[in-house]
């Protein structure tokens, strides 16, 4: 059943952006070099986060931060998705706005990276934190010539099947990029698998499809 899901990536898988001008004035470039211009990142990235992130990826470019961004991103990822108390700690409408600077600040990022954050809480942001940080990282792997894919299944995936995996999500990266592949483990969603690459969102689970049918039997009552 799970060797069936894989086949069903290929067909499920199968514009420019703009920027936040707030942001922009507070992290720009101090170069002298056009400052007013962004620089293009590597790949697009849409919503608010990702005018946050274009904003960001510019000024560190011009400023040559972009390994520093690189580095306070996937320390930042790797703190929120293994302390769920901390990220929990950014959506609680009970902690103030100097409480979460001091968290930021107690974390040890870059001026520019703190910076961003304190205007992205500013700005009511807080509880888009972690689809952010995401974002950034997304943005920043494909700067390295890598293709990020996160895959999360009901149970591990034994050495088959993630060969399987393997093979199908190449076919979806181009042929200088270096495909990436994050798998874990999520019970709750009972069976079949969700799959994040590159800015496709795609969900195969059992329990999205259990959710939705009982939506419609629910509209239908």
């Amino acid at each position: 059943m799970m060797a069936n899901r894989l086949v069903g990536i290929r067909g499920q898988l199968g514009r420019c952006f703009s920027t936040s001008g707030s942001l922009f004035q507070t992290v720009k470039s101090t170069s002298s070099d056009s400052p007013s211009v962004l620089v293009s990142p590597p790949i697009h990235v849409f919503g608010v986060e990702g005018r946050y992130a274009s904003a960001l990826f510019s000024a560190a470019s011009k400023q040559n931060k972009l390994d520093q961004i690189d580095a306070d991103f996937q320390k930042l990822d790797n703190l929120l998705s293994k302390n769920k108390s901390i990220a929990d700690l950014f959506r609680n409408p009970g902690v103030t706005r100097e409480q979460r600077f001091a968290l930021i600040k107690d974390i040890g990022l870059s001026d520019m990276t703190r910076t961003t954050l304190e205007t992205f809480i500013d700005n009511r942001r807080e509880k888009r934190l972690t689809k952010f940080v995401s974002v950034m990282n997304r943005l920043m792997s494909a700067n390295r010539g890598e293709l990020i894919c996160r895959v999360i299944t009901a149970k591990p995936l034994d050495t088959k099947l993630r060969g399987e995996l393997d093979s199908v999500l190449k076919q979806f990266s181009k042929k200088e990029e270096k495909l990436n592949v994050e798998t874990s483990v999520d019970p709750s969603i009972m069976g079949g698998m969700i799959v994040e690459i590159g800015d496709r969102y795609i969900d195969m689970s059992i329990a999205s499809k259990i959710k939705a049918y009982t939506e419609i039997l629910t509209s239908n009552v």
